[in-house]
């Protein structure tokens, strides 16, 4: 479906990017552009920019870039229609498009979720066949202003009551198939995927529901925890599980807690502490943390105190490190969770856990003199060792060397020592060096694409532009498909950055053209730029012509009256032009 550039400008023209983008990451104005670290890589100096008057995104380090709608469908996992209406709702453009097949199959998923989640939030809380899940939510000390928070549900379990009730609310049987809330059984009918588990609905950044959780209840019948299949907008990896708009709180805050489980996020939030968030029954994924960061610069661990929840906050500390993500430690005493604490403690005494966390490299050390001896030479060297991945993944050497000098006093060493050991183990253990985060290059670039891309980065001088030279004027391929995409939207009457990159077919110019605009290049007097490259690109093309001429005069039939006196009168008007070129004048 194509969507009216206008419509796309008027969407553009009524937001400000640099606020859009600031939802996602922190951004700090330098110049007429804003820098920031960039949402979709880790790294710890800032290479990603947003140019807010033509409303465009770049990032020197990992090369994504392109419009404020380019951005939307990157960072929130949509489709072009779909960042559309996101941006015209808060832009408060009204849309009147026909809906395409994918964004209705989509919308029609997260209507089935939304129903699905209040018919089991109404059977949990009101139905007698419910009457077990409830104890055990109120065994573990939950009330139901908590439940209800959440919109915890029930399944009952029969195999097929989900299936046909849905049915009754006019879903269609192919539909309910591919929803992720059945399987076939081995006679092929319909199961429901949930049986006699309290659900948990999972959403996503903008609090749509996108898939579910399920806590057994009867543990011999199926794995303890189930989450529906993953899906183009239910990607596990990638969702942390909160109450309905925690990524605001934890904005808010400034702050947030990482917990293990569903039930610890629910115990958290009846302690006070609502940013809390949980992964989906995996490991702390990289893009989990890139997702944490949007909202926060740091937060609290708050795992499991058991070795298993102690190599997860390890581990997870390191991912956090190298994303410049601060994170503390919550002590959690007596091997137990969040959840645990809640229903032997009470609200008050997790919350003071989560309110006096340690710093990350005392949690570590403690870890580390937990498993060797720091009295004897060895059990010193393997301390150091334990630490070095964590000490490396520190960016600031005025940081690291401070833990250096805390580690030697702790292990009665001197601080040169500390250094060197250091040192061995991460050559040992070294992959490839870090690459500094690249900047805008000016190097490379021919005349004419360098002309070309100053006009693209100002494109109300094409109109004068194209009124003095053709594509073949130029030599370089990649400016002439740069002009050929520029006069396409002139002769469209599109004047928007989404629609030129859209007719840019070459992934790599349409990076030049991002990464170029970002940089900056072409800020300070685009007018002598663009003046200078028509009149560089005019005058090689007239001195090739005039070159041309004693040759085709040269030629047979040259030599007739009527067509000498052509060349000729060609050959002078060519040198007048070349004379006013020279003055300074376009013609």
């Amino acid at each position: 479906m194509r969507i009216p550039d206008r419509l796309l400008a008027q969407i553009t023209e009524r937001l400000d990017a640099a606020e859009v983008v600031s939802q996602y990451t922190r951004l700090e104005k330098r110049g007429g552009r804003y820098w920031g670290l960039c949402p979709f890589h880790t790294e710890k100096t800032p290479s990603f920019t947003v140019t807010p008057d033509k409303a465009v995104f770049y990032c020197f380090g990992c090369q994504k870039g392109g419009s404020l709608f380019t951005f939307v469908m990157e960072a929130e996992k949509l489709s072009f229609l779909e960042a559309v209406r996101l941006l015209a709702a808060k832009a408060g453009v009204e849309l009147e498009l026909e809906e395409d097949e994918d964004a209705g199959r989509r919308k029609a998923y997260l209507e089935l979720y939304r129903r699905v989640a209040g018919s089991l939030h109404y059977i949990l809380l009101n139905h007698q066949e419910a009457g077990a899940a409830r104890a055990y939510l109120e065994g573990r000390g939950f009330r139901r202003e908590t439940l209800e928070r959440f919109q915890v549900g029930y399944a009952p379990p029969g195999r097929d009551w989900l299936f046909g009730f849905l049915r009754e609310k006019s879903f269609s049987e192919e539909f309910l198939r591919t929803s992720g809330l059945f399987f076939s059984s081995r006679e092929g009918g319909p199961v429901a995927l949930f049986r006699d588990r309290v659900v948990f609905p999972i959403g996503n950044s903008r609090g749509e529901i996108v898939g579910f959780g399920g806590r057994s209840l009867a543990p011999e019948r199926g794995p303890k925890y189930l989450n529906t299949p993953e899906t183009a907008f239910f990607r596990k990896g990638e969702l942390l599980f909160g109450e309905p708009g925690v990524f605001q709180a934890v904005r808010k805050e400034g702050r947030f807690v990482l917990v293990e489980g569903y039930l610890d996020v629910l115990a958290c939030a009846q302690a006070g502490v609502g940013w809390a968030l949980a992964p989906l029954g995996t490991a702390l994924t990289t893009e989990q943390v890139r997702l944490l960061k949007r909202f926060a610069p740091a937060g609290v661990l708050a795992f499991d105190a058991d070795e298993a929840g102690a190599r997860a906050a390890q581990r997870a500390i390191l991912m956090c490190e190298q994303a410049d993500l601060a994170v503390e430690v919550a002590e959690l005493a007596g091997g137990k969770d969040p959840a645990e604490i809640l229903q032997s403690a009470g609200a008050e005494a997790l919350h003071k856990t989560l309110k006096y966390p340690i710093n990350s490299f005392q949690f570590l050390s403690r870890a580390a003199r937990s498993r060797h001896n720091p009295g004897t030479p060895e059990g010193k060297k393997g301390i150091i060792a334990f630490l070095s991945p964590y000490l490396s993944s520190i960016d600031s050497p005025v940081k690291r060397d401070g833990y250096f000098r805390a580690l030697a006093e702790e292990l009665g060493v001197e601080f040169e020592s500390v250094q060197e050991d250091f040192r061995r183990n991460t050559q040992r253990g070294a992959g490839a060096p870090r690459a500094a985060a690249p900047g805008p290059a000016v190097a490379g670039l021919t005349a004419d694409f360098f002309f070309m891309l100053a006009v693209a980065a100002h494109r109300d001088y094409f109109a004068q532009v194209r009124n003095f030279i053709e594509p073949e004027h130029l030599e370089d391929a990649r400016a002439r498909k740069l002009f050929v995409a520029m006069e396409e939207c002139f002769r469209a009457g599109e004047a928007s950055e989404e629609s030129l990159l859209a007719r840019l077919e070459d992934p790599e110019l349409r990076g030049e053209v991002l990464a170029r605009t970002a940089s900056g290049a072409f800020a300070e007097d685009p007018e002598r730029l663009v003046r200078d490259g028509l009149k560089w690109v005019r005058r090689r093309a007239l001195e090739r012509r005039g070159a041309g001429v004693p040759a085709r005069l040269a030629a047979p039939g040259g030599q007739e009256q009527t067509g000498q006196k052509d060349l000729l009168t060609e050959k002078m008007h060519i040198d007048e032009e070349l004379a006013k070129l020279k003055k300074g004048k376009q013609g």
